[in-house]
């Protein structure tokens, strides 16, 4: 029998979310700027039959401008945003969680959609989460279903839930804005915005260019940085009965990765993730040099949304999309390796038969296999390792809604093409004593591989009402084919198909009165098989089956004039758990040969119940309260491939809390914030310390960290050579705690110092 864990940290902060309700208090919290023509949510979600929470303007004031728009979603209900970096500047270790559902290196079971377009995958490898398309500055809000999610959401990761960030829309004003952020670890930003106003009596549109960078958190000197370059414009027309609007976003990024750690490195150290911050020509050293462990990614995303207004009853959209990403990948492996065929022959190309690593050549530039007793004569070599990212896709979202008497018929269909390539090569360090400049030209190219993918999905949904009832039914499915051409080896080509059963979903929300109503919800959720799977030497995908997961929800929302209230209990049966079996290691560094990092496995069923809360309440003028609360527990259902029955699974909080109290004023703002995360295991895939065996362990210690925000807003009028000036201050981890941020089962995220930053922003 599952059970929750309750402190009295958790008891309290309960008690502080139903006192207002007792008080018997009143809610009608606007809690985004209200812009034209986007709906305005409260943070406790629409009404909806399943459960969803949005972030409003004030979880931007807790965030640095510099900050990752992933963030945003961190308090919300049951969402736990782990990252390694002091301002989200990692892609290799951004970890979310999710009711016991993760994004994270090994695995993608979180939808993302950008204004409802599919981001193409989260993976790290050839993945794009929702920070290479958006400046917070451009978010309207973000919207997450926890659990279930809009039965039109087009994504092939969402088995337990969808996050949608929604950017804002251009100003019917023209005018423009500059700001400039300055802040820890050599922090700094440039961004600019230009909204020209109505054009042509019919379209708005703005142009935004933000240019960032920061160095890690970690060592100091040559410890690495983030550089960031990133665009986006957006245009809406309203013609009569059609409105048009079209989006484009550019974002080209060079993070240096930051290096996972266990527990026991945690507690020695938890200021140093074991990379290094100077060169010192000792390769072995080197491979942890900070400045060679690398994200580069560039992604470019356009999309095209009309809507039609048919008749008052008919209503229809069509939205095409492109995507656009290159990227690269790398390390400093210790070595040089000499592959060779079948015959002993030295090849350039493919795996081969053997591969034999060296560190050294001899006068004549020939490798030197094998230890040598001397190497005074000899050179030391390395390698500077490029795994290459390729992606391509091209796709159409379409929507139709009939109302018809008390019927809201809802159909559409889903349709992508996708080609990514992947390629691996090597590069010899010119002088490993000097720096990693590596020649240009690969000695060694280890895979290249092409990988296809086509999706269909297809939706239909009645929405049923019955005077203060309302009945949900849907009914989507996926078809999704994949496959791979191995352009070394055709014997490694493959396909798979990973298509859906029928999946349905039910759903009642009951108004009990203005202000209260309660909601039901079944569905099922899908997770396709990934293209990942296939690129994986000697997998046996064919034993692979695809994720599934059967999500039940009750929950009740309370609008009022000053208070927004929601409570949802949740149980899910999460089937066919597919993860990523740890990459070896060897004396705690990778294992560069590997072509994926890790085997693909089934480790059987996951059952999750919980509960989670929110709170949005205006108890004053100026003054407001938001506060989450969730509570989790996810065990194994099955013992199979190391993981046992009734054990917790890994990496997944069980209890959290977060509370925020904002002012502001119109002039003035200022707020504080605190989450509270409990105790919880980090790992669970059994281990064996002698004779005995060990299955939940690495207890990660809780933590509760603070952040605050201040600012000024000052209108100078429109005679002034400005029109009006704001100033910001944001402090994130105000006590300076060292704590595990996130990470995956068995290597976890040092959560960052103390970090400050500060903004001024001109509009004109």
């Amino acid at each position: 029998m599952r059970h929750f864990r309750l402190k009295a940290t958790t008891l309290a902060i309960a008690g502080i979310l139903s006192a207002p309700l007792l008080a018997q208090q009143s809610n009608a919290n606007e809690n985004i700027s209200n812009e034209s023509d986007i709906e305005v949510l409260s943070v406790v979600g629409k009404r909806v039959s399943y459960a969803n929470n949005s972030t409003d303007n004030n979880s931007k004031q807790l965030q640095p401008a510099i900050g990752n728009v992933l963030d945003l979603v961190d308090a919300l209900p049951g969402v736990n945003v782990g990252q390694g970096d002091a301002f989200g500047g990692d892609d290799y270790t951004t970890t979310i969680s999710l009711r016991g559902f993760v994004i994270d290196r090994a695995d993608q079971q979180l939808g993302i959609t950008v204004d409802g377009v599919p981001n193409g995958g989260s993976a790290y490898a050839g993945g794009s989460k929702a920070n290479r398309y958006l400046d917070s500055e451009n978010t309207q809000y973000v919207e997450v279903g926890q659990g279930s999610a809009d039965i039109a959401s087009a994504s092939l990761d969402a088995l337990g839930g969808t996050l949608n960030f929604v950017s804002n829309n251009p100003l019917a004003d023209k005018g423009a804005k500059a700001a400039y952020s300055s802040g820890s670890n050599n922090a700094r930003r440039y961004f600019a915005r230009f909204d020209t106003g109505l054009l042509f009596d019919h379209t708005t549109a703005y142009f935004s260019l933000s240019d960032s960078f920061a160095n890690r958190w970690i060592g100091s000197g040559s410890n690495g940085a983030t550089e960031r370059l990133h665009a986006e414009a957006k245009s809406i027309t309203e013609l009569d009965k059609v409105r048009i609007t079209a989006r484009l976003s550019y974002d080209d990024a060079n993070e240096d990765n930051y290096d996972y750690r266990s527990l026991e490195q945690f507690r020695q150290n938890p200021h140093w993730d074991g990379l290094t911050s100077a060169w010192t020509g000792d390769p072995d050293i080197d491979q942890n040099f900070a400045e060679a462990w690398s994200t580069l990614r560039e992604n470019t995303l356009l999309h095209v949304k009309t809507e039609f207004d048919i008749t008052e009853q008919l209503e229809a959209d069509i939205t095409p999309y492109l995507h656009w990403q290159n990227g690269r990948g790398d390390w400093l492996p210790p070595y040089q390796v000499y592959a060779v065929d079948s015959n002993g022959q030295l090849i350039s190309k493919g795996n081969g038969a053997e591969r034999i690593t060296y560190n050294y050549i001899d006068a004549n530039g020939r490798p030197v296999l094998g230890s040598p007793e001397d190497s005074s004569a000899l050179t030391r070599v390395s390698s500077y390792r490029h795994t290459h990212y390729e992606k391509q896709r091209y796709g159409v979202t379409a929507n139709l809604q009939w109302t018809l008497a008390q019927h809201q018929i809802r159909a559409g269909i889903w349709l992508e093409q996708q080609e990514r390539s992947q390629i691996r090569d090597w590069h010899k360090v010119i002088d490993p004593k000097v720096y990693h400049y590596f020649d240009q030209t690969p000695y060694w190219v280890q895979f290249d591989d092409d990988y296809d993918q086509d999706v269909v999905k297809y939706y239909l949904q009645d929405q049923i009402s019955f005077g203060d009832l309302q009945l949900n039914l849907g009914l989507q499915q996926y078809l999704i084919d994949i496959s791979r051409t191995d352009n070394f080896d055709a014997s490694n080509n493959g396909k798979l198909d990973s298509d859906s059963d029928l999946l349905p979903s039910l759903g009642l929300v009951y108004r009990l009165t203005d202000t209260l109503e309660a909601f039901a919800g079944y569905s099922e959720n899908f997770k396709a098989i990934p293209d990942t799977i296939l690129n994986t030497a000697g997998q046996d995908f064919a034993q692979l089956e695809a994720e599934t997961a059967e999500n039940y929800e009750l929950g009740i929302r309370y609008f009022g004039e000053t208070l927004n209230l929601s409570a949802t209990y949740y149980s899910i049966d999460f089937n066919n758990r597919i993860t990523l079996l740890a990459y070896e290691e060897i004396d705690d560094l990778p294992d560069y040969l590997t072509e994926l990092d890790g085997t693909f496995v089934n480790v059987g069923g996951v059952e999750s119940d919980g509960f989670e809360a929110s709170l949005d309440w205006r108890f004053a003028q100026n003054w407001s309260l938001t506060s989450s609360l969730t509570l989790n527990s996810s065990e194994y259902s099955e013992t199979i491939n190391g993981y046992r029955a009734g054990d917790k699974v890994a990496a997944i909080p069980e209890q959290m809390l977060a509370s925020a109290l904002h002012y502001n004023d119109g002039h003035y703002r200022a707020g504080i914030s605190a989450k509270y995360t409990g105790e919880y295991y980090g790992a669970a895939k059994r281990s064996t310390s002698g004779d005995v065996s060990v299955w939940n362990r690495d207890d990660i210690p809780s933590s509760v960290i603070w952040n605050a925000y201040f600012g000024y807003q000052h209108d100078l009028g429109n005679n002034a050579m400005f029109r009006s000036a704001d100033l910001a201050l944001t402090l994130n981890n105000i006590t300076d705690k060292a704590y595990i941020s996130g990470g995956q089962e068995g290597a976890y995220l040092l959560g960052a110092d103390r970090t400050v930053s500060f903004s001024v922003a001109l509009s004109f």
